[in-house]
């Protein structure tokens, strides 16, 4: 005996909508399947799909990216869109919330601060960048990632790390609380997302294949484990990252605040939780040789050898290796100097498949807009 097939679920996007949230079939499969993005998509469409949030203009960072309701010819009388929520309105030229919230997200982008970010001082010379670049904070939230969060975030991206390498993910990511910013692509372009464009201008965590446009570049992390601050690939991931980082009254507040739309407000908050994070965390310069002086008093001559040697491109160490050398839990040693030369002195990476979603870039989506 075989099962009938399963109904479709009318909260998720169908295949026009999803095309207004990714260029990528392979995350389309994935996230419909998604917990996290369908508990933030839910939320979208009650609150972004409104039928006052379908009638805001592009200032108000709603206007058009689905592409004009064409899909959405479902009964009438429902009260149901065949694209992903609830109707607003009626009638032939109607909306359905999930047009709307799919518009809502377009201009959008997510940028989260690492702990390291923080703990840096990147995250004023960050909220200036992205001013001069024409993105308006609409929205912020604190947060902090457990072991299983983090891991959530970069499913499709950690798997080439070594088991040495999420332990330090692990311990460097969970140290604070950080915040997460939502933004409005200001000069924002119908064909590109604001995620999308962001995420261009985030730049590589290799320095050798980014500009002095870049924001990576901006901010000159140390190194490409420490680089400060994510960023949402697309429209899609700001949906699922949202419902990653948030629980339900925290991502319904947000996505309220998002529809809200006030960016003077929001852009001062924003500063206000920045400084109040940051005089909870205490300052790093991230300095290698500076560390290892640091740690002098709280390890051996021979440990420090070794330390310097493996940083210096010898033989590598081992987590377990690095904690008998320098014991994180001495009080004398640092936390961010013993991250610093962790990043160091372990192998970070192991042979395994690029990124299992690659980032989409502006001129995918300009060639799937022309298609």
């Amino acid at each position: 005996m075989t099962s009938a097939p399963a109904a479709r679920d009318h909260r998720m996007p169908d295949e026009r909508l999803w095309r207004s949230l990714t260029v990528s079939a392979t995350k389309t499969e994935l996230y419909a399947e998604d917990l996290y993005f369908r508990e933030c998509w839910s939320d979208a469409l009650d609150i972004l799909g409104a039928a006052d949030a379908a009638q805001t203009g592009t200032d108000g960072g709603s206007r058009a990216a689905a592409d004009g309701g064409s899909g959405a010819a479902a009964d009438e009388g429902s009260g149901v869109g065949t694209d992903g929520g609830s109707r607003v309105g009626t009638g032939e030229g109607s909306r359905t919330a999930g047009d709307a919230a799919a518009a809502a997200l377009a201009p959008l982008g997510l940028l989260s601060f690492k702990c390291d970010g923080m703990a840096g001082r990147r995250a004023e010379p960050t909220l200036r960048y992205l001013a001069d670049q024409g993105f308006s904070i609409l929205a912020s939230a604190p947060i902090r990632h457990n072991r299983h969060s983090m891991r959530e975030l970069w499913r499709y991206n950690w798997h080439v790390y070594t088991t040495d390498r999420l332990a330090l993910m692990t311990l460097m990511h969970s140290v604070g609380d950080s915040l997460l910013l939502i933004v409005r692509d200001d000069r924002y372009d119908p064909a590109v997302p604001g995620s999308v464009r962001l995420a261009d201008l985030k730049g590589s965590a290799d320095p050798e294949a980014r500009g002095p446009e870049h924001l990576r570049t901006v901010l000159d992390p140390p190194n490409k484990i420490i680089n400060f601050v994510h960023v949402a690939d697309e429209p899609a991931d700001i949906c699922r990252e949202v419902g990653i980082f948030l629980d339900r009254p925290e991502r319904r507040a947000l996505l309220t605040e998002i529809r809200r739309a006030d960016a003077e407000t929001a852009t001062r908050r924003a500063h206000d939780e920045v400084a109040r994070l940051q005089a909870l965390l205490p300052a790093s310069d991230f300095d290698l040789e500076a560390a290892l002086k640091r740690v002098e008093p709280a390890t051996t001559p021979d440990a420090l050898a070794r330390l310097r040697f493996a940083a210096a491109g010898g033989t590598r160490l081992s987590w377990d290796e690095l904690g008998t050398l320098l014991d994180r839990s001495d009080p004398a040693v640092d936390f961010w100097d013993f991250v610093r030369i962790a990043t160091e002195v372990l192998d970070a990476d192991r042979p395994a498949s690029a990124d299992l979603l690659p980032p989409s870039s502006a001129a995918e989506w300009r060639a799937a807009a022309a298609r």
